[in-house]
């Protein structure tokens, strides 16, 4: 049975710059619809732009630079096919708690910032929206168990108790700021603390440090 098109709606808001638009891929029309019709129950968006198809999806985005790129992970060709880098964006990936493990191991291929459940509420597909799209990351408390099965692995180095606590202040979504003031730290500290953790895990990208906090009971949801 052959796999619908790849399919793309580009949302922007009333009256923000182009910039603030997000975009919607998924396989089919029909997906990307039923995620379209969450979102416009926030009146504040409107759909610009649809296409279908890989080539008329890969220049809307290029065209666009949406900021956030909401990925269904149903897709099977992601990853590799939708490079953010392309137009500076980041990604929210809609992943289904009771699919297959491989599908988290993929998500961190992706280097997604966002996790959402395929069953989240409006007010869930909202707050994930803002926390990307603001630069920040964002786990949905769904997902937690399923990434910590997924991703059973031999322990990695470990990690000092102010590494720990900032791992799980990257994993809540907070900002650099915001996790200095909790722990009475400059902002740059924070930073210097992160990138001793992207070392000693051998990861590259925030996105990845939270599915290493779900792994490994890091998370504060």
């Amino acid at each position: 049975m052959t796999a619908p098109p790849l399919s793309a709606a580009v949302l922007a808001e009333a009256g923000a710059a182009p910039t603030a638009s997000l975009a919607i891929v998924a396989e089919g029309q029909l997906s990307v619809a039923a995620l379209e019709a969450l979102i416009l129950r926030d009146s504040t968006y409107a759909v610009i732009h649809r296409a279908r198809g890989t080539g008329p999806v890969h220049d809307a985005l290029a065209t666009f630079k949406p900021a956030v790129l909401v990925v269904e992970s149903r897709w099977p060709a992601w990853p590799g096919a939708l490079d953010p880098a392309r137009w500076s964006g980041r990604t929210l990936l809609l992943l289904d708690p009771e699919g297959e493990p491989a599908q988290f191991i993929q998500a961190a291929q992706a280097q997604a910032e966002g996790y959402l459940s395929r069953g989240a509420t409006r007010e869930g597909f909202a707050l994930a929206i803002h926390r990307v799209r603001e630069g920040s990351s964002y786990l949905d408390p769904a997902l937690s168990e399923p990434i910590r099965r997924a991703w059973a692995s031999p322990p990695r180095p470990g990690l000092s108790p102010r590494e720990r606590d900032i791992l799980m202040g990257v994993a809540a979504g907070r900002s650099s700021k915001e996790i200095g003031r909790q722990h009475a730290i400059a902002p740059k500290t924070v930073c210097n603390h992160v990138n001793n953790i992207y070392q000693k895990l051998k990861l590259r990208h925030r996105g990845q440090l939270v599915l290493y906090a779900a792994q490994h009971g890091l998370t504060a949801l």
